[in-house]
């Protein structure tokens, strides 16, 4: 691999790297990231890696937090309702706009990461690999998924926004699909019900049946938090 010529692209690319383990879920919610071990894990110094913490300090996902350090944030529900507002303000209007955007290559692509949902839920009812490993990889396939919708919108600052949008939603559910069938079961079928939508160049429907997908996620994941705030 080509070592960086400057501190300025070894910020991005540590960035990019710290953004990506967050969604592999290699570091849970409350988990410390310490900036040397992190740097010495990608080949740079401490600068850049702290650099780029701040970078997603600012984006809401990562605090600093005086005596600790840097720690990955644990939402609160005040934080939660707020991000599923967001999302269900400009989502929907997004994928309705995909609806008349989208190329064909990406419906199919589309319907090959619903595909691979679905064998991926087969897999855990069977029991063939552990809950957590189908939890990540699901994850994967959820977001790819939504990232060719806004793809297909062609809005760069749009696509932006709600990719930090998901970003924070896979962090706050961090445990969520790691042991129910019946959630990875609703989301594929929200997901097909999108598809359905696209496929058929139907704006409303589009829109509709993204709005369903966003609540269904919100009432989840709140109902979680709640559980986990009353222990």
């Amino acid at each position: 691999m080509r070592k960086p010529t400057s501190e300025k692209n070894q910020s991005e690319i540590a960035y990019e790297v710290l953004r990506q383990k967050l969604l592999n879920r290699e570091f849970a919610p409350g988990a410390r990231v310490r900036y040397g071990p992190l740097g010495d894990e990608i080949g740079m110094s401490a600068t850049p890696v702290r650099e780029a913490i701040g970078r997603l300090a600012s984006e809401g996902l990562i605090e600093l937090v005086p005596q600790l350090g840097a720690v990955v944030k644990r939402p609160t529900l005040t934080d939660t309702t707020e991000l599923y507002e967001m999302r269900e303000a400009i989502e929907p209007y997004a994928a309705a706009k995909a609806s008349q955007l989208i190329a064909a290559r990406q419906l199919k692509s589309l319907q090959t990461t619903v595909n691979t949902m679905k064998k991926l839920h087969d897999s855990m009812i069977a029991g063939k690999k552990r809950g957590q490993d189908i939890a990540a990889r699901f994850d994967k396939s959820d977001l790819k998924f939504h990232q060719t919708i806004m793809n297909a919108v062609n809005n760069q600052r749009m696509l932006t926004v709600i990719g930090d949008f998901h970003l924070l939603t896979e962090i706050i559910g961090a445990a969520r699909h790691s042991y129910s069938q019946e959630v990875l079961k609703m989301t594929i079928d929200d997901h097909t019900a999108i598809l359905k939508g696209l496929n058929r160049r139907n704006a409303e429907q589009t829109s509709k049946a993204m709005l369903a997908h966003i609540q269904n996620s919100r009432r989840l994941t709140l109902s979680r938090l709640q559980d986990e705030c009353s222990k």
